[in-house]
């Protein structure tokens, strides 16, 4: 023979070896969806320290806020006492603290108007959401109906 021979494997050992590799492939896969699943977890274990810390923070900046508006609230009634005391020298102090009282009564009313004018410009439904699930409703409907025809 002047051709060299190759040895060829028959048909049926490379059905033995396709075999064999795909046996491998499939030991392979449980552990590749265990390491999926091992990420997916570690992922949301992160993602839970995250807002816990987040929280955390959040919870002591809320605290010195509520404290910064209590010292606010306090030096609040000390502006109210000076402009009281400083109408005073004009007035009876009787007749200071009703004006005091009155212009105190006055800026809360004005306040509290606002606030409710903004409130009622406010809706509690999501719009955006319910158009948006509502494009998809009709979206799967349209497609349930021409696989059904």
């Amino acid at each position: 023979m002047t051709v060299e021979q190759t040895a060829r494997p028959s048909l049926w050992d490379t059905l033995q070896n396709g075999a064999t590799d795909l046996r491998g492939i499939l030991n392979e896969v449980p552990d590749v969806t265990g390491q999926v699943g091992g990420l997916a977890k570690g992922d949301i274990q992160l993602g839970i320290a995250e807002l816990q810390e987040t929280a955390s923070q959040t919870g002591s900046a809320v605290a010195i806020a509520a404290g910064g508006l209590a010292l606010a609230n306090v030096g609040l009634i000390f502006v109210f006492m000076t402009v009281m005391f400083a109408l005073s020298t004009a007035v009876d102090l009787w007749l200071a603290a009703l004006i005091t009282t009155l212009l105190i009564g006055a800026l809360a009313f004005a306040a509290l108007r606002m606030a409710l004018s903004r409130l009622q410009q406010v809706s509690p439904v999501p719009h955006r959401f319910v158009r948006s699930v509502g494009k998809d409703i009709s979206w799967l409907r349209s497609q349930m109906k021409s696989s059904g025809t």
